[in-house]
């Protein structure tokens, strides 16, 4: 599946007791326009994962390429009770709370729809609520074979 090359988003979350948390995900995809579905699959041991049971909503920004670093951030390992800290690069909130990145290619809020059990993940469907209209980013981020692309050459 490393061949497989796929959009680079963060999907952002508030935990149990209002703290940020940022995954960086690579396994989104559209799942249905009526009604509008988003998924992100998402580890069962990762930190982020207790958190979506339990969320009001949760939101994806599809980084640009000069996010890479904020990239990184989002997929390096956690201890748990370790926390974000995503004051470095620019956001505000969603109409449930948790980080948008203004600097992406585009972004979508989300309420949960449903969340499913596959193996050692939990794939989370949502359900689009809100488009952001304020994202800045020009080209998207490109992810394969565990590396960083742009569309045409490689950035990482």
């Amino acid at each position: 599946m490393a061949r497989l090359a796929g959009g680079v988003a963060l999907l952002t979350v508030l935990d149990p007791v209002g703290r940020d948390c940022g995954l960086t995900v690579t396994a989104v995809s559209s799942v249905s326009l009526e009604p509008p579905l988003v998924l992100a699959c998402v580890t069962k041991d990762g930190f982020i994962h207790d958190a979506l049971f339990v969320a009001d909503g949760w939101s994806l920004s599809f980084l640009a390429t000069d996010q890479l670093d904020l990239s990184d951030y989002g997929s390096r390992e956690r201890h748990p009770g370790a926390r974000d800290d995503f004051s470095p690069w620019p956001t505000r909130r969603s109409a449930s709370g948790e980080l948008i990145f203004t600097g992406a290619v585009a972004a979508v809020e989300c309420v949960p729809y449903s969340l499913v059990d596959a193996g050692d993940h939990t794939i989370a469907i949502g359900r689009v609520t809100a488009v952001a209209r304020d994202t800045v980013g020009e080209r998207p981020l490109v992810h394969v074979d565990r590396r960083y692309y742009e569309p045409g050459a490689e950035v990482g």
